[in-house]
Order: structure tokens, then C-alpha cells, then sequence
């Protein structure tokens, strides 16, 4: 069975530990890289141990190799963390981290406009809003602190 044809659920089981290091690196470095670069930025010790990395990767259809022995990523899969991030290169952030600006800013407007009408249903409506932006900064943390393999620029 090629790479082309390995279900989500497949491509999920297969694709841990240094591969998924390597193909999370490449995801975050959209550019053309050789795997040399690869390898430096993986903290991987030899070329050739991120060619076989590079090499299980092209075999699931994930990255392509060009005529100058360059890689990028070919389809872009999540799967498992990488479910919960959102975005391409270095922009790739925790999804959760757009809800939590919405709903930030959703409370703050609310705040402004209620404070005229300080009721007690005002007060609930802001507290379960402030409850629901705690919760919601919280996840975005959390998983940021647990990305695959955080960048250390």
C-alpha cells in the first residue's frame, strides 16, 4: 500500500517519535530544505539518520524530494497533537488560542455595555464569560507547552 492511500487513522499509527519530529520541523520550515538542514535542526546525529526519516515520510506521501535533493512537505496531515494547532510555518498556533481571543474580547464588549444595566443577570452573564476565557487560555497554554517538539530559536 503507497503512502498515498494510508488513512488518517494509518498515517497516526505509523508516524511517531523522530519522524514525527521531523515532519513537525518541516511543517514549522515550510521552505525547501536538504537533510543536512533537516538533521541540524532536528538535533538529529547523522544525514543519514534523517534521510531514513525523510525517506519513511516521502513513503507515506507526507514530503517530496526534488532533483536537488530537497524536501517539503507535499500534504499537509494532522493527526493526534497536531490536530490541535492551526496554521502553516512558523505561525502555527494552538487552536484553542482563537477562541480565547474571541471570547476575551466578547466579555471585555459585554462588560462595557452591561455595567450601565448592573443587574444580577449582568453579573452571571459576566462571570460564566470569564469563566469560559479562563478555561479556554488555559487549553491554549497547555498545549502550546506541549507541542510536539517546541522551536528554540
Amino acid at each position: 500500500m503507497s503512502g498515498d492511500e494510508l488513512s488518517e487513522d494509518e498515517l497516526a499509527k505509523q508516524l511517531k517519535g523522530k519522524t514525527l519530529h521531523v515532519y513537525w520541523f518541516m511543517l514549522r520550515h515550510p521552505e525547501p530544505m536538504t537533510a543536512r538542514e533537516i538533521q541540524r535542526g532536528t538535533d538529529l546525529s547523522s544525514p543519514s539518520l534523517s534521510m531514513h526519516h525523510l525517506e519513511r515520510l516521502r513513503q507515506f506521501g507526507l514530503v517530496e524530494k526534488d532533483i536537488h535533493g530537497q524536501y517539503t512537505v507535499k500534504r499537509d496531515v494532522r493527526i493526534g497533537l497536531l490536530k490541535l494547532f492551526i496554521g502553516r510555518g512558523r505561525l502555527m498556533v494552538p487552536r484553542f488560542l482563537f477562541y480565547a481571543t474571541f471570547y476575551s474580547s466578547l466579555t471585555a464588549a459585554f462588560a462595557t455595555m452591561l455595567w450601565m444595566f448592573l443587574n444580577w443577570y449582568s453579573v452571571v452573564l459576566i462571570a460564566l464569560l470569564i469563566s469560559v476565557c479562563i478555561v479556554l487560555w488555559y487549553e491554549a497554554f497547555r498545549i502550546w507547552r506541549e507541542q510536539p517538539f517546541p522551536e528554540e530559536d
